[in-house]
């Protein structure tokens, strides 16, 4: 069931304090069908995220899109939203499931560690997450996943795979053809002013047009 939703593009919210100005990009995206969409705001307050997690909750029931929280457990579990992202420093997958129940999503950033791959593979998490592919803004420091790694991984893994990190339009398709089930974006997303353009051509790379 979790290898069908996890999929094509997989947005994530940026740092941004404006609801209004997220809400809105955020419903354009949903409208041209992206795939799935994470909630991750570092910069924002508990009240300022709970109020944003509702408005995008209902977008994402309205549009039938996966709502994924990263790291919040708490909100993940007052809103009883879809899933969680969880990073290596968060949470444990076996706390999520004791806590939130066996049916809510759970991913996983595996980043280019491959023992922690391994070790996810053996975990009951529905997705792992590789990246850096390339340098990116919101994660300057991050360590970067090579095309050869992300192509190794692909190859071996039981789980549906997701890459993140600096993918663009002009850039995505190596990642895509790597065999990945998605691909993460934020500010190819929300930084454009062509989104339906843009969500189309990536569509269009993931079905080889």
């Amino acid at each position: 069931m979790t290898s069908n939703i996890i999929n094509g593009i997989y947005a994530i919210t940026p740092d941004w304090e404006d609801t209004r100005q997220l809400i809105i990009k955020t419903e354009e995206l949903l409208s041209n069908k992206i795939n799935l969409l994470q909630y991750r705001n570092k910069k924002a307050n508990k009240q300022l995220r709970m109020t944003q997690a509702k408005e995008l909750q209902a977008l994402c029931l309205h549009y039938q899109v996966p709502f994924i929280i990263n790291d919040d457990f708490e909100l993940c579990g007052i809103l009883d939203a879809d899933g969680i992202h969880l990073g290596k420093d968060d949470i444990t997958i076996e706390e999520v499931r004791d806590k939130l129940g066996n049916k809510i999503i759970v991913g996983v950033s595996c980043y280019n560690d491959a023992k922690r791959v391994n070790e996810m593979m053996a975990s009951s998490c529905d997705y792992i997450a590789l990246g850096a592919c390339f340098p990116t803004k919101t994660k300057p420091n991050a360590p970067h996943a090579s095309l050869n790694f992300l192509e190794h991984v692909v190859e071996t893994s039981i789980k549906p795979v997701v890459a993140i990190g600096g993918i663009n339009l002009d850039n995505c398709s190596p990642v895509i053809n790597s065999g990945v089930d998605a691909i993460a974006m934020i500010n190819a997303l929300y930084s454009t002013d062509k989104v339906s353009n843009k969500i189309l051509e990536i569509k269009r790379k993931f079905r080889n047009d």
